[in-house]
């Protein structure tokens, strides 16, 4: 196993069933240590935390629909309408095809300028998908700290990306609720924004705010809802 230096990141390779609170601690300590760390070390990061994080969605989404723990976690191609492209969490059925796909987007890093990207990237996502598999249960993740780190010459300046973030959460909303297999290919059955604090490692209490629908049990609860209707099995 190779070593990435920082304990709370290297630590998600020994949890065989790992939370999301795992995660958060994960992604916490990657942004303390994210200025200090070269190329390398921060890629063999990155993949870590987001297959702790695919695993900590397997693992709830399975809690409530039993039937979705078969779903493989970790990163598949998938041929959409318009491409082939790769979901993070993804189930194949024999007779329907792609059930449910998950992209996750965890913005770690210059948050400024991949905040917007990421946030295309999962509109894009869900058309690809939804026009090969209607009845599919699409949906997208996105991880945002709190502020981000980034050394300048020999300081590590600190910026805070609340501002950004709450920006964020007013589109977001509007990218999520497609309720039936008619509605816009565009939207997503679900969206979750995952906001933390790297000082405490936890999840923000109030941001997103509660009912907005992108909490992250707010969005296993609408993936899970949308799968029990679309493909119940009896």
């Amino acid at each position: 196993m190779t070593l990435i230096g920082v304990p709370a990141v290297d630590r998600l390779a020994e949890i065989t069933h790992p939370l999301l609170d795992d995660y958060v601690l994960g992604a916490s300590a990657y942004v303390h240590a994210a200025p200090r760390l070269s190329s390398g070390p921060k890629k063999a990061a990155q993949i870590r935390l987001s297959a702790a994080l695919a695993h900590a969605l397997k693992g709830e989404l399975a809690e409530r629909v039993p039937v979705m723990g078969r779903a493989h976690a970790g990163e598949k191609r998938v041929s959409g309408a318009l491409r082939v492209g790769q979901a993070d969490l993804s189930e194949m059925h024999e007779l329907d095809g792609l059930r449910m796909a998950v992209e996750l987007k965890p913005v770690h890093l210059a948050v400024g300028r991949a905040i917007w990207n990421r946030f295309g990237d999962i509109r894009t996502f869900a058309v690809n998908l939804h026009l090969k598999f209607p009845f599919a249960v699409i949906g997208g993740v996105l991880t945002i700290p709190t502020f981000e780190e980034a050394r300048k010459s020999e300081e590590v300046v600190r910026k805070s990306t609340v501002g950004l973030i709450e920006r964020a959460v007013d589109r977001l909303s509007r990218a999520g609720g497609r309720r039936t297999e008619g509605d816009a290919p565009h939207l997503l059955e679900g969206v979750a924004v995952v906001v933390f604090d790297p000082d405490t490692g936890r999840v923000s209490p109030d941001l997103p705010p509660p009912g907005s629908g992108l909490r992250w049990e707010e969005f296993v609860g609408a993936m899970a809802r949308s799968y029990q209707a679309r493909f119940d099995e009896i």
